[in-house]
């Protein structure tokens, strides 16, 4: 079975973001490195009439009589998966793939929420991209290296900024003989 993971779960799993600097829905890809994997995502501009643009389009899809894959539906759905709290929408923001004009954080988390609300999204739309990022996370040698590489080197550069200013500090201030 696969399972959505948030943006922190994946960050944690050495998942890194970046914008497809395009607005389509469909251009959501995953690539996976030795160390480290992608999450390409379409840039998302919310505003105050996204709200508006996303629910009905998401009705016209689930009118009887209109034939289609429900893309709106699936792409809501996929999004809301991702973003749980304001912190998983900080790191879509830095990223430049969420662009926010409704104001704070916790307002995104909730417009997502809004939007997906008893939608019918297509399970095969996303379902390689699902795939990828489940064959990834469940992958526990990659993501114990991740983790270690992410905790370790940060550890390592705080010990090396340490030393730099115990060197300078000598240099300035040498001890006296």
């Amino acid at each position: 079975m696969m399972t959505y993971r948030n943006i922190q779960d994946l960050k944690a799993a050495g998942v890194r973001f970046k914008s497809s600097f395009t607005r389509r829905p469909k251009d959501i890809n995953f690539y996976e490195g030795w160390l480290t994997a992608k999450l390409i995502l379409p840039e998302i501009v919310v505003d105050d009439t996204s709200a508006t643009t996303f629910l009905n389009l998401i009705a016209y899809e689930m009118c009887p009589d209109f034939e289609n894959d429900y893309g709106i539906c699936s792409f809501a759905a996929f999004i809301d998966s991702l973003i749980e709290d304001p912190e998983d929408v900080k790191v879509l923001r830095s990223k430049g793939i969420l662009l926010n004009s409704l104001g704070s954080d916790e307002e995104l988390v909730n417009f997502f929420k809004i939007i997906s609300t008893d939608v019918v999204p297509n399970r095969e739309i996303y379902y390689e991209v699902r795939r990828k990022i489940n064959e990834h996370y469940s992958n526990s040698y990659k993501t114990w290296i991740a983790m270690s590489f992410h905790t370790y080197f940060s550890i390592a550069a705080v010990i090396a900024l340490a030393l730099t200013f115990i060197q300078t500090w000598f240099t300035v201030y040498p001890p006296n003989k």
